[in-house]
């Protein structure tokens, strides 16, 4: 839990500035990840304001960002809590993404053009590529599936997915992807292309939905790893 003697992150200051709130959320999420901000503990508006050496509104703005992300509960006059990450939280999103996804994909599908299939294989050359970040990967799958799922009229289930994908990626920077799974998800992004191109519906809801798990499966395979304080060499 964080208490009154929690140092600022910078060097010394002498006044609060107002900073804009994306900016800062970032830094906060980027601790969370980390575990500089522990799973669980307490977030406070007045020592969070000394770490980040700001003043308490945008402290309070970057809060209600992360809990819509999913990375902080905000209770009712209570205050704002680092969210537990575990398996059973994993499991949940993607029991939700595993039916979310194949709905959003269907339309798309029915509609998907030419340019709509140059623009899914130019993501995935550069996905192939093999970038050496988890950052840049997860940029560019987000890009790939974006392409198949942002135009749908469905906004509320196009926020849902968007909530999760942020705590899913956190996860993939703590829990970086394995090299037998970033093989396998290729191999999977093809198979989305080649039933997209057919524009076989129920071919291309199957194989989402079969993304979707064997993601859940290598995320929580790693968590369990790292647990286990386990060699990085996990398989798909």
């Amino acid at each position: 839990m964080l208490n009154g003697n929690v140092e600022p992150a910078g060097a010394a200051r002498q006044a609060l500035p107002e900073v804009s709130f994306q900016p800062l959320h970032e830094r906060i999420r980027e601790d969370i990840i980390n575990g500089v901000l522990p799973e669980g503990s307490w977030l406070k508006t007045h020592d969070l304001a000394r770490r980040y050496e700001v003043s308490t509104n945008p402290i309070r703005e970057a809060l209600h960002q992360l809990s819509g992300e999913g990375f902080v509960i905000i209770h009712r006059n209570r205050g704002a809590r680092v969210r537990t990450l575990d398996e059973a939280f994993v499991r949940n999103i993607f029991d939700i993404r595993a039916l979310i996804e194949p709905y959003l994909v269907s339309l798309f599908v029915e509609q998907a053009t030419e340019e709509d299939l140059a623009a899914m294989e130019q993501v995935q050359v550069r996905i192939e590529a093999r970038p050496s970040d988890q950052i840049e990967l997860d940029r560019l799958d987000d890009a790939f599936h974006g392409i198949m799922y942002d135009r749908h009229f469905n906004q509320e289930a196009l926020a849902i997915r968007q909530r999760h994908s942020e705590v899913v990626r956190g996860l993939a920077r703590r829990y970086p992807v394995s090299p037998a799974r970033r093989v396998a998800m290729i191999r999977e992004h093809r198979a989305i292309m080649e039933a997209v191109a057919r524009h076989d519906v129920k071919a291309t809801q199957d194989i989402v939905e079969k993304h979707a798990r064997a993601a859940e499966r290598n995320l929580i395979q790693r968590m369990r790893q790292a647990i286990k304080g386990s060699p990085s060499a996990w398989s798909e």
